[in-house]
């Protein structure tokens, strides 16, 4: 900054509110000021400013399963927000943790906040920490969450299948305490059964290796289309129709929830519901940075809307005419 200031032949002082967007300085001499700084290499120390102002410019990710396709765009998402308000972030993937609270512990005295993606668990951490938390995917009640609007896409996915003609159908969904996915699985068991009916609801890891008994639920070919928890889970479906020799959507419709790369890519591409992880970044940064600078208004909470993708993977039931 000294360098800038020389050869400008003004201040320090106006060098820094110049490049950090204060004081009243003029656009002419702040666009002078910042066209110098790149001619000369300038990049802020942000150790330094850590240090003197006692703020990092760092915010904490916490993610439950890098393995799942969701959670890599998501972070890249939050990552590119992240960026654009000046901070870094720092990524922690919490499966390797029997506590994940301790993940946040780890890193808290080195960052402002953190956007936290909760697993679903019943042990999951409710003491408080020393930085904001906003969390996503879960309803939280004492702190800000993000949270898509499961219940209707859970009222998507059922008017769909109900639309194509299918009333028999399996639920898949992730083994877990009430949360999100729950969520989509109520909202589609009631409003399906209003004309079909739900010939078996079963939870299961959240993975696209399906366990033997599920093998022998779709053997039995008693339902004519399956809903799934997520993508995931949908994918393994897929994987495990093909084995079956079950035709994929000529005997069997299935569909998933979120939207992951995956989705677009697998044979036959996935139906499923669509979040927005650019939405939900967006959201879940702007609370974070909401509440850093005031930690003491009231907690919010944002939800996202969802929309029906139409792939290849739903078709009307074999024999179904709608006359």
């Amino acid at each position: 900054m000294k360098d800038v200031a020389r050869e400008l032949g003004v201040s320090v002082a106006t060098v820094s509110y110049a490049l950090n967007g204060r004081g009243t300085i003029g656009e002419e001499l702040r666009a002078k000021v910042r066209e110098v700084a790149d001619r000369v290499g300038y990049r802020p120390n942000r150790m330094a400013q850590a240090i003197r102002t006692g703020r990092t410019m760092s915010i904490g990710l916490l993610v439950p399963d890098l393995n799942n396709p969701f959670y890599p765009a998501l972070a890249q998402s939050v990552e590119r927000e992240a960026r654009e308000a000046g901070y870094a972030v720092v990524l922690i993937d919490t499966a390797r943790f029997d506590d994940e609270g301790a993940a946040l512990r780890q890193i808290e005295s080195h960052i402002a906040g953190a956007v936290w993606c909760q697993l679903p668990r019943k042990d999951r951490p409710a003491e408080d920490f020393q930085v904001p938390i906003v969390v996503i995917g879960i309803p939280e009640g004492h702190v800000d969450n993000v949270t898509a609007d499961d219940a209707a896409g859970g009222r998507l996915a059922a008017r769909h299948l109900l639309k194509l003609g299918h009333r028999r159908v399996g639920v898949l969904t992730g083994a877990s305490v009430p949360d999100g996915m729950d969520d989509r699985r109520a909202a589609f068991v009631e409003a399906f059964s209003s004309k079909g009916e739900i010939v078996w609801d079963v939870k299961t890891a959240y993975s696209i290796d399906l366990d033997r008994r599920l093998f022998n639920r779709l053997a039995r070919r008693d339902v004519t289309a399956v809903m799934c928890g997520n993508d995931q889970i949908a994918i393994g479906v897929l994987r495990a129709a093909k084995q079956l020799g079950i035709a994929v959507p000529g005997e069997l419709s299935v569909t998933g929830f979120d939207d992951i790369p995956w989705a677009q890519i697998v044979t036959p591409t996935l139906t499923t519901i669509s979040q927005s992880v650019s939405d939900m970044a967006t959201a879940a940064v702007g609370l974070l940075r909401d509440r850093i600078a005031d930690p003491g208004r009231a907690v919010r909470h944002l939800t996202i809307g969802v929309r029906l993708m139409k792939r290849d993977s739903t078709s009307p039931p074999a024999g179904y005419s709608s006359s």
